[in-house]
């Protein structure tokens, strides 16, 4: 899994994905608005949860945050790699392959 000691490609993954986050989604409208309601719902569940019900449904939300940050990273770096792969024989379609130093 990614994490701040990550080095080379993960950092790069990681890094990418902290800057989509802070300079493109937090300032999408739909992606906002997305998070409005199930934002108050698990507010008013907790109002209405005992102090250690409230801390259980807490865990989970963290644990499920945990599993769909990973699936986020999985993609990405799949996708930046099929990615590179596109860009390989672009380069070799268009240049041929005499003229890429790989």
């Amino acid at each position: 899994m990614l994490n701040t000691d990550s080095r080379g490609i993960q950092k790069f993954i990681l890094d990418r994905l902290v800057t989509i986050h802070d300079e493109i989604l937090i300032h999408d409208p739909e992606f906002r608005e997305l998070g409005e309601k199930p934002g108050e719902i698990l507010k008013r569940l907790c109002a209405k949860l005992p102090p250690e019900d409230s801390q259980l449904l807490d865990e989970y939300d963290c644990g499920r945050m945990s599993q769909m940050n990973r699936q986020d990273e999985v993609i990405y770096s799949q996708a930046l790699m099929d990615g590179m792969l596109f860009g390989y024989w672009v380069a070799r379609v268009s240049l041929g392959l005499e003229k890429i130093i790989v």
